[in-house]
């Protein structure tokens, strides 16, 4: 197998906790909040069951060819060539992704933090301690993910405990005055980003060891993600106001900006940005692993680490072409990306599952 290191049940749920929050982190409150306005934090609190049952289909999935990554499923049931064809539409949403979520860390970063640093000397940072993290195995990512998960759990509660001073319930006025067709792409939002971007994870799963609570260790991380990620939208609304959150993209770290305890517990937004930046890096590693390991399946390599060096170089080149500023992103990518998630994360499973069914029932009435 490509492959050699396995993780356990523990070390994937972390890694698809850390997935779900992601980049989410920071600019979901935002993004959901410019669908359905004051109404947002409904929706985030519906997309939690809705998130999970969109796990439960990727696991449904996986559970037909448990010892199959994602290339091989998609052989397996679409047959070589169009298998090979719907992979290769997922390798390059993967490399997209990687380079997309790179971006991402560098406009932030030269944008709120260091503000005179050329932003590819930030990408370069990025990528190559990405790459590190690859070359490492699934493994040390695994493990990696478990120690720093309870960072990102902790700055969260306590960001959400320490603005309960500055709440104001007026800015979620009026309830559901935004409409049924905002509300529903809100809904839609709440699943697709923090959820749908997790199918990179069909490249690890056969990589698991076998447990019998691994289902319902995965469907508790997915869903406490997808909560923090709704505690945080709420939060936003409630001090920031609609308006506030909608037009900053980094409501999350404005924030951290806003908590000031006795005058001596104040500007940890520093801890805000170190902890987007752990969650941010484990989902890039992530979708970089899954377009290398799934290339050397591709192609039937033995093993994937030669690649992993040219796919560092090929994702700092795109994560500097992919968009020329930040404007662009949130203007022009992320209102597009959301028909791209669908596709790849619902639309093309659901159907994978639909072909596997009639083929199935097809191989039984030749049988009979």
């Amino acid at each position: 197998m490509l492959e050699q290191g396995r993780i356990g049940t523990r070390q994937l749920s972390t890694l698809i906790f850390m997935m779900v929050v992601g980049d989410m982190m920071l600019i979901y409150p935002s993004v959901i909040t410019s669908y359905a306005k004051q109404d947002a934090w409904i929706c985030a609190l519906v997309g939690v069951p809705l998130g999970m049952l969109l796990m439960l289909m990727y696991l449904k999935l996986y559970s037909l060819y448990p010892e199959k990554n994602l290339v091989q499923l998609l052989r397996s049931i679409l047959g070589f060539w169009p298998g090979t064809m719907v992979s290769t539409f997922y390798l390059f949403f993967f490399l997209v992704g990687a380079s997309t979520h790179t971006r991402e860390v560098g406009d932030f970063i030269t944008s709120q933090v260091f503000q005179y640093t050329p932003i590819r000397v930030i990408i370069l940072m990025f990528v190559i301690t990405v790459g590190w993290g690859l070359y490492h195995g699934l493994e040390t990512m695994g493990r990696s993910s478990e120690l720093l998960m309870p960072i990102l759990i902790v700055f969260i509660l306590v960001l959400a405990f320490c603005l309960l001073p500055q709440v104001d319930a007026s800015n979620l006025k009026p309830v559901t005055d935004t409409g049924i067709v905002p509300i529903l792409q809100g809904i839609l939002v709440s699943i697709i980003y923090p959820v749908g971007e997790v199918i990179p994870i069909m490249m690890i799963l056969p990589y698991t060891l076998k447990q019998a609570h691994r289902t319902k260790d995965v469907l508790i991380a997915v869903g406490i993600g997808n909560l923090l990620l709704a505690t945080l939208v709420t939060i936003s609304l409630l001090v920031l106001g609609a308006f506030v959150t909608q037009h900053n993209i980094y409501a999350s770290f404005v924030l951290s900006q806003k908590i000031n305890i006795g005058g001596f517990f104040e500007r940890i937004e520093a801890i805000m940005a170190s902890s987007w930046l752990i969650s941010t890096y484990v989902k890039a590693m992530v979708y970089m692993y899954a377009f290398v390991a799934g290339c050397a399946e591709l192609f039937r390599l033995k093993q994937y680490r030669m690649l992993i060096l040219p796919t560092t170089l090929l994702v700092f080149g795109l994560a500097n072409l992919v968009s020329p500023n930040l404007t662009f992103i949130v203007i022009t990518v992320v209102p597009y990306w959301v028909d791209w998630d669908t596709t790849l994360s619902i639309i093309l499973p659901g159907l994978l599952l639909l072909v596997h069914m009639f083929k199935k029932r097809w191989k039984t009435k030749s049988s009979e």
